[in-house]
């Protein structure tokens, strides 16, 4: 199975089976080519890739340190593996107590001195990092860091077995599949018989994940995925507003309980995820109020 190579915050990870229940997989027949426009750690892709081991794939990110990641892995895997392993054994041969100053001096050399740095072993570093980080979160608008990764650490007990090499081999499988771009979502160029699935940042979710997507690219989103003659998929969050009924047709429109954790792990939110697809079997409508 293929996963994710960190935690992230907004994954999809636990949600598979919902998605599964709401037929979020349309038949193979349907579609010759995923799209994935917010790809973040990739948790749908996934999905998608072990499903679908035929069809192709393009992966799309406005996250260029992210995307630097995925694209030494795939393009320069043997100079990123040992990279990357170095990185690793170097931080497990450091005593617990010294860890996260060490941590914090990678971050330091990655923020400020990367351009003596190859690209490889920024995507090492960084990969480091975002498994080890606090709680899968991202913060790049910290001048102290440059404007580049800012997210602290998280704790410092982590083991070989989090490192496991083998976990990146198989996600490199993937995107060995996958075109991969670093662009505005509305930028990515969509083929004919392309599945298009958008999992942008969600409304109302915090000024830490969505103050630069604001409503007005929420707009732009839905009214993209619209534009093109093919399935399309919107996973987002319903804040009762009427939002979702606005710019979707009613039948589209899923709902589906979830929780978030956020913090340490400690603070649990119900919410209600919104799955927008037009696709598979259509629906009678369901307002948010009978849902609730």
């Amino acid at each position: 199975m293929t996963k994710p190579l960190f935690k992230w915050t907004g994954g999809k990870g636990r949600l598979l089976q919902k998605y599964t229940d709401f037929n979020f997989f349309p038949d193979p027949s349907e579609f010759d080519t995923f799209v994935d426009l917010f790809f973040g750690a990739g948790a749908v892709s996934c999905w998608v890739a072990d499903k679908y081991p035929d069809k192709k794939l393009i992966i799309n990110d406005l996250n260029t340190e992210m995307v630097n990641v995925y694209q030494q892995i795939r393009d320069n895997w043997d100079e990123f593996r040992d990279s990357y392993l170095r990185v690793v054994g170097d931080m497990l041969d450091t005593s617990l107590d010294k860890r996260k100053d060490k941590w914090l001096e990678m971050k330091q050399r990655y923020c400020w001195e990367y351009k003596d740095m190859s690209m490889v072993d920024q995507a090492a570093c960084l990969l480091f990092m975002l498994k080890t980080n606090f709680n899968g979160i991202w913060v790049s608008h910290y001048k102290k860091w440059n404007l580049r990764f800012g997210t602290p650490p998280g704790h410092m007990y982590f083991k070989e077995s989090a490192f496991d090499i083998s976990v990146v081999e198989r996600f490199r499988d993937m995107l060995l599949r996958a075109t991969i771009y670093n662009l505005p979502f509305d930028c990515v160029p969509i083929p004919d018989r392309a599945w298009v699935y958008a999992d942008p940042p969600y409304r109302d979710t915090g000024k830490m994940y969505s103050d630069q997507f604001d409503d007005a690219l929420q707009t732009r989103l839905a009214n993209h995925l619209q534009s093109f003659n093919c399935i399309y998929a919107e996973s987002n969050k319903e804040i009762g507003d009427g939002f979702w009924e606005e710019h979707f047709p009613r039948s589209y429109i899923h709902y589906l309980d979830h929780k978030y954790t956020c913090g340490h792990g400690d603070s649990i939110n119900n919410v209600t995820e919104v799955l927008v697809k037009n696709y598979g079997k259509i629906l009678e409508p369901i307002t948010i109020d009978s849902f609730l």
